[in-house]
This record gives C-alpha cells, sequence and structure tokens, in this order.
C-alpha cells in the first residue's frame, strides 16, 4: 500500500445497489502477513472494463453508495467552510459526504455536499441506507482520534432530507474502530468492518441482524474462510444476495487490498475468489459494488489515477456460459439416451433435462460455481458428478457421465424366483426389441453364464388395452424374440422357455379404474422366471 493512503482516513469504501453502501473510513498500521500459508483462492479471469468517472480530484475520493438516482462520495476535496479543517494525518481536508449524478454512461456529475447535518468538521465515512431510504447508517471519526470510527443511526421520517435523532449504536467503542457499514437489500442485516477484538486479525467483517423494532443484536464474526489475520474491508452484496464482495489484503493478492467475492450459500460465504486483474492492481482496490449484474464502480489507488484514491466506473464483459455433457454406458461406452439430468447449483435450484437420441444434455451456467449433476436411468446406478466452472472465458465446459448398470437381483415374488432387472422396451405394438433394452438383456445373459446348470423362462404381459386375442398373441412374439435374443448370445435353446400370458396378468387392476400410462407400463413387462438353478 502507498504510506500516504495508510496513514489516510480513506482507505476504501463503497457499496449497495439501491441502498446500502460501505466504505473504509480509516486505516491504521498495516498488519504485517501472517507466516504462516495463505488459504488457497482462486483467481477469476473476469474481463472488467474499468475507466474514470470524472469527479475525481488531486485528494482522495472514494465511493459509498447509492441514494435516490444519486452516487455518494466520500472526499476531502474542500469546499466552503466545511471540511476547512485539516486532518493532522493526512494534511488533507476531512472528509466530507458528496453526491453526484449520475450519467447515462455511468459517469459522475456535480460533485456537491450530501448533507449539512451529516456533514461536520471531523472525518466522514461511509453511509448506507434502509430499503424505503429513511434511515440512514454511517460512521464518523471520534473526536481527537482521526482513526478511530463510530457507526450511528438517524431517521428522516418526511423524506426531506433533515436526518433527526442520531443515535450511536451499542457496540461502538473508543477502544476500536466500526466502519464500511452496509445494509442488506431487505433491510435486515448489516454488515461492516471492525477492528474490535476476538477477530481473526487486523479489520474483519461483521455482520448483525436489524430487527422489526430496530433493535440491534449483537456482531457476528464472518468467519475464517472471508477473514484472515490480514484485512477485510468493504463488504457489498449483489442484488439477488448471491454474492458477497468484500476488499482483502489476507487472502492471495496482486498487491495491498484486492476485490473478492465468496458465494452465499444458506447464509455462509464460502470459495472466495479473487476477481481478477483486470480490476485489481498492485495498488489498493476496494469498496467494489454493483448497480446491476454488468455495471458498477469501484474505488483503487492504482499508479495512474488522478491523486490518491479515485472512484472508477467499471462493465463486466459477460460470456454466456454452459455445460455441455454426454451419458454413457461404463462397460460397453454406448451412448445412453432418454436418461434424466438434474443439473443442481449450491443454494438447490435445479435445471432438469434428459439425454437426446445422441446421449447428450446442455444447459445454461454461471461462471465460478459449483455444479451437481445428478443423472438417473433405469437399469443404472444413480450418478451424481460434481463440476466446478471456474472460468468466466470458456463457453462450454464439457462433463461425461458414465453409468454403472445396476447388477441383476434373485428374488421371490408370489412364491417364484426371478431374476430382477429393468423393464425391457419394445417398438410400439411390434415384438422388436428397443436397443437400450438389449443391454438389460445381457444382464440375463451374465446370470445365465454364472450359473450354467440354471435354466429360465421368459413371460411376457401386455397391459389391457386393445383385445384380449391380440394382446396374448403379442406378448407370445415378444417372449419369442427375448428368448431369441439370449440365444444369440450364447445361451442354448434348451435352458430356455418363453410363454406369453396377454392382459391375463396385471399387476394393476386397470380394469375397474382408469389408469395411467406409467400404470399401463407397469403392466407391460417381460419376467425371467427361474425353474431350474
Amino acid at each position: 500500500m502507498k504510506k500516504e493512503l495508510l496513514l489516510s482516513i480513506v482507505l476504501l469504501a463503497l457499496t449497495s445497489v439501491m441502498c446500502g453502501q460501505s466504505i473504509i473510513e480509516t486505516t491504521g498500521e498495516k498488519v504485517t502477513e501472517m507466516e504462516s500459508a495463505k488459504p488457497e483462492v482462486l483467481t477469476a479471469n473476469f474481463d472488467f472494463v474499468v475507466t474514470d468517472t470524472g469527479i475525481n480530484s488531486k485528494q482522495n475520493e472514494y465511493g459509498s453508495g447509492f441514494f435516490k438516482q444519486k452516487y455518494i462520495v466520500l472526499s476531502a476535496k474542500k469546499i466552503g467552510g466545511l471540511g476547512g479543517t485539516k486532518d493532522p494525518l493526512t494534511g488533507e481536508p476531512h472528509f466530507q459526504i458528496y453526491c453526484s449524478t449520475i450519467k447515462k454512461t455511468g459517469d459522475l456529475d456535480r460533485l456537491g455536499l450530501y448533507s449539512t447535518i451529516l456533514n461536520t468538521n471531523e472525518n466522514e465515512g461511509t453511509i448506507t441506507f434502509s430499503p424505503d431510504q429513511k434511515t440512514v447508517y454511517y460512521t464518523r471519526s471520534l473526536l481527537g482520534d482521526k482513526r478511530n470510527y463510530q457507526l450511528y443511526r438517524a431517521k428522516d421520517s418526511v423524506g426531506n432530507g433533515r436526518w433527526e435523532g442520531e443515535k450511536s449504536i451499542h457496540f461502538n467503542s473508543e477502544s476500536y474502530s466500526v466502519e464500511n457499514p452496509y445494509l442488506s437489500e431487505d433491510g435486515k442485516t448489516l454488515y461492516f468492518s471492525s477492528d474490535m477484538p476476538g477477530g481473526e486479525g487486523g479489520y474483519d467483517l461483521y455482520s448483525v441482524n436489524i430487527n422489526k423494532d430496530e433493535t440491534i443484536d449483537n456482531p457476528v464474526n464472518l468467519g475464517n474462510k472471508v477473514n484472515t489475520p490480514n484485512d477485510e474491508r468493504t463488504p457489498f452484496i449483489d442484488e439477488e444476495g448471491k454474492y458477497f464482495y468484500f476488499a482483502s489484503s489476507g487472502h492471495n493478492t496482486m498487491g495491498g487490498l484486492d476485490v473478492f467475492r465468496a458465494r452465499n450459500v444458506k447464509g455462509e460465504f464460502v470459495r472466495p475468489l479473487n476477481l481478477g486483474p483486470t480490476i485489481n492492481s498492485p495498488e489498493d482496490d476496494y469498496a467494489f459494488m454493483l448497480a446491476n449484474k454488468q455495471r458498477g464502480y469501484v474505488t483503487s489507488a492504482k499508479a495512474d489515477g488522478v491523486g490518491g484514491s479515485d472512484v472508477y466506473k467499471l462493465r463486466l464483459k459477460y460470456n454466456k456460459q454452459s455445460i455441455k455433457g454426454v451419458v454413457k454406458d461404463e462397460l460397453t461406452q454406448k451412448i445412453i439416451p432418454n436418461a434424466v439430468i438434474e443439473i443442481v447449483d449450491v443454494d438447490g435450484n435445479v435445471v432438469a433435462t434428459k439425454t437426446n437420441k445422441s446421449g447428450e444434455f446442455s444447459a445454461y451456467v454461471d461462471p465460478y460455481e459449483v455444479y451437481t449433476i445428478n443423472t438417473l436411468k433405469e437399469g443404472y446406478d444413480d450418478n451424481v458428478l460434481e463440476l466446478p466452472t471456474n472460468s468466466a472465458t470458456q463457453r462450454i465446459f464439457k462433463a461425461e457421465v458414465n453409468l454403472v448398470q445396476t447388477a441383476p437381483e434373485i428374488v421371490e415374488v408370489d412364491g417364484k424366483s426371478m431374476i430382477k432387472i429393468e423393464n425391457i422396451y419394445f417398438a410400439f405394438d411390434k415384438a422388436a426389441i428397443k436397443p437400450v433394452s438389449k443391454m438389460s438383456l445381457d444382464k440375463i445373459v451374465g446370470v445365465l453364464v454364472e450359473n450354467p446348470a440354471m435354466k429360465i423362462e421368459v413371460n411376457a404381459h401386455t397391459d389391457i388395452r386393445g383385445s384380449a386375442p391380440y394382446n396374448l398373441a403379442l406378448s407370445k412374439r415378444r417372449a419369442a424374440s427375448a428368448m431369441k435374443y439370449l440365444i444369440s448370445k450364447g445361451i442354448k435353446g434348451d435352458r430356455l422357455i418363453s410363454e406369453g400370458y396377454g392382459e391375463s396378468q396385471t399387476i394393476i387392476d386397470c380394469v375397474t379404474k382408469e389408469c395411467s400410462d406409467e400404470e399401463h407400463e407397469i403392466n407391460r413387462r417381460i419376467e425371467f422366471v427361474i425353474i431350474k438353478e
């Protein structure tokens, strides 16, 4: 980090879509890097385009979020009487809260003081608003200690900008700093950064519940998957609550603070990810926020800025990505059509599909996620495959699913011993065996090879649709067709008997009630009855 920024009251900042922000209002001495190895964290290959916003000065600026279609900026730029005194640590005017118009291009314009009530002659810090924008949480440095910020709340019941009833939050303390508040989209959770005792080290990120009666619970540390022995700052959650963004100097960085993203999984933030070199630099990068999925703002102290830390607009180049897979039989490597595919994200959202005639399936996915591919097919063991999409530029992630055939079982049904396998399928109204069922019949071949003394009767049954004489004849042809296939695979004919029973032995009564297609399918079956072991 640049030395002047380390002493500056502004290192970081930002965040929120619609309302809610957070920023770094203070720094203090940098925590030295721990001797222990840093946790392994992926570095993303997102393609961000980062450009100047047009409001930066030779002093430090950093972003703080949105308020009524405006963008809030903290700046050491002196305007009028406010901010007239200088911060002894930086030699600059104190930080004040400014409001800027957002152009259609995302550039910022007309930077003016935000509030004569919230701005004082002290260093002001990040502010964040409730969903109705009538409650504000904000930070201000303690008198006489420009490195120690405290958190306050005020109300504007009328909506005219007259913030009243300033209240210090109960966990404030003169012995530590509370910074970078960011209120979630629903207004129920406040995130912030603090060096309060009991953390992982340096500045950690915390959350606290805001109750319906506006009481505030005690802070909860976000844990060591996010926090490190160094500093974590400027929290922000996207509009969907899916990704948690923050700045860190303790994970793998390109120098100083970098912007990271963690996945929100049932309230726990996991898999922190460095957003990559198109947004992070060897200097401090922080206060990342999104206005929508592809545009937003970030604060950076990179070397080619206007001065100190500057506010930049960002645009994410988005590539549509997909999973494309194929399902095969593990033993024969034959493709398997009509397998049921469930592609599940970490939130449990399911994209359901089936393999086509070529055994292929596809679905759109997001980068840097972990998907579970569940594959189900009658006659095969269920398959679970985990697929990480650890790239933002790769258009297609390939998956090959190899299914293991379910082993045949010998079972007792109504006093008869049978070889149990999945159902055998025939072409409609014909005795021709479908190719997918030939692999099933191969299981019967395997049992007979392993048991050379075994003899079986191949019994075929139909549903009740069609005339009884026709169904009886069809079942006999199908039983004979199955027996013929077994003989073609080397099983001697004297070990086999085929018989058709038509609709005379249905499992489900479809005469006295109306059956579904699935129930009729249960009645259409081939049974392999053992007549000698």
